[in-house]
């Protein structure tokens, strides 16, 4: 038996820094620069909503490649970002010049890592590190025309560019995040490494076995580590191709090295799930429920109408729960999201994803819950703790 008790429901978690921002009415400058602030934020916004779990993660493309110097695009009103009009590596030969940050000192890192470590002090904190996974930095990096090019024609500098990147920067931030804070678990986000950004052949190539490298070098400091790469993203709901889903679905799997899949920022409301079984059969038919985490569209969750979200919802659980370890996440909020939006999300979670999951889902009775402001809220959740504490 396993020593942690299966949870009663399925899981649901969001990225949403936007909407944590958007919603608190914090500036941008205070919110990606400090960590207390920003935990607080995300932790009183997951309360709010009924997360089930959040980690306080914002722009983790941007923390290495900022802090060894790259210039960067600030405000008031948007998350830091890299400005591609001038990259850290405009000639190939300025590879030479880089030198890995001091990942407890340099830049906003020790921001990220604090961020890190206060989330894991919440109940719904995960303590999980985060960073920026090889193809992706090295878009950050070079800028992601520029390294199209070069993996054409300059490959020996790609290559020469992601082992640096993987044993100069990734395994030593790494390390650095296990001895400050104690992570053993940690994820590379990697949203440039999707198809179709990437054809197939490119994914194997270039993003596969630096991933691999990176899980195969932080199993030598004790953690574990897991790149995305692979997400299907398809823009055009008729361009859909089952056969180039799987082979991205087969990227997924031999970056994670182990069965595990992600149905990312794609149309997935729009997609045919049925596609997904075809892929997971040979899982499923042995009786292997290999974990499995479905988003909700960001567009979707943002311009609704609730009804909809509600039935992609159910419709993820009616066709997933039965022979997968299903977790359900929004791949965003954008920061305007009416918070209506994200409380039917998830209630639709909770009521529908009660296990053992019922047989008919069309049988349980739904309705859509109307709930005070964030700022309403707030002032309600305040004014109990003064009472409490004023004995």
């Amino acid at each position: 038996m396993s020593a942690m008790a299966s949870p009663p429901r399925i899981q649901i978690a969001a990225q949403m820094h936007d909407h944590v921002m958007h919603l608190t009415g914090i500036p941008a400058r205070t919110f990606y620069r400090n960590a207390p602030t920003m935990v607080d934020a995300f932790a009183s916004v997951a309360e709010y909503y009924g997360m089930d779990r959040f980690g306080a993660a914002g722009d983790a493309y941007n923390f290495e490649v900022e802090a060894m110097g790259a210039k960067m695009v600030y405000s008031d009103q948007a998350m830091p970002t890299i400005d591609f009009r001038e990259p850290l590596i405009r000639e190939p030969a300025d590879l030479l010049k880089l030198k890995p940050p001091d990942f407890r000192r340099d830049g906003r890192l020790p921001y990220a890592l604090e961020c890190m470590r206060l989330s894991a002090l919440r109940p719904m904190g995960m303590l999980r590190g985060y960073f920026c996974a090889p193809f992706s930095m090295a878009v950050g990096l070079r800028s992601y025309p520029a390294l199209i090019k070069d993996m054409r024609k300059r490959p020996d500098f790609v290559r020469d560019l992601l082992s640096f990147i993987v044993d100069e920067l990734n395994l030593p931030y790494l390390k650095a995040m296990n001895e400050y804070i104690g992570v053993t678990a940690a994820s590379g986000f990697d949203a440039w490494a999707m198809v179709p950004n990437l054809s197939i052949e490119q994914l194997m190539e270039w993003v596969v076995p630096y991933n691999c490298r990176v899980s195969e070098g932080a199993k030598k400091l004790g953690m574990t580590a897991t790149c995305g790469g692979g997400d299907y993203c398809e823009e055009r709901p008729e361009r859909f191709d089952a056969k180039l889903l799987h082979r991205a679905f087969d990227v997924q799997m031999a970056s994670a090295g182990s069965p595990a899949l992600f149905l990312g920022m794609g149309r997935w409301h729009e997609y045919p799930l049925e596609a997904v079984l075809d892929y997971t059969a040979r899982f499923r038919d042995p009786g292997i429920r290999i974990p499995l985490s479905a988003s909700i569209n960001a567009r979707l969750l943002r311009d609704g109408p609730v009804e909809r979200i509600v039935d992609v919802v159910k419709r993820y659980i009616a066709t997933f729960a039965g022979g997968h370890e299903l977790g359900i996440s929004i791949a965003n909020i954008p920061a305007d999201t009416a918070s209506d939006h994200v409380h039917a999300a998830v209630a639709a979670v909770h009521t529908y994803g009660r296990k053992p999951i019922a047989d008919d889902l069309d049988a349980i009775r739904f309705v859509p819950p109307h709930r005070e402001s964030f700022q309403e809220w707030i002032a309600v959740r305040s004014g109990a703790k003064g009472r409490a504490g004023g004995g």
